[in-house]
């Protein structure tokens, strides 16, 4: 089956506006993804700074506190037993 010119020019055209508009949406769609995770980050920061309650600090410096100290002593021992 032999095509004429102006056949494979229009499907070529419409292969082509294809092919545009699929990387057209894949712009859109990655836009609309890059706007939602900036929000959610921009929320989760406003939330994490306006409802920080004082005793989630007092247990968090106290785990950290622990794990010092427990590396400590470990580190102590272990070089007292090298002496």
């Amino acid at each position: 089956m032999d095509l004429s010119p102006a056949s494979v020019s229009v499907m070529l055209l419409l292969t082509d506006l294809l092919v545009t508009g699929v990387l057209g949406f894949q712009v859109y769609l990655f836009r609309q993804i890059s706007f939602a995770r900036r929000e959610h980050l921009e929320f989760r920061i406003k939330i994490a700074e306006e409802y920080v309650r004082d005793e989630h600090l007092d247990k968090a410096l106290s785990k950290l506190e622990e794990n010092l100290e427990r590396r400590l002593t470990a580190l102590l021992c272990t070089s007292n037993k090298r002496n």
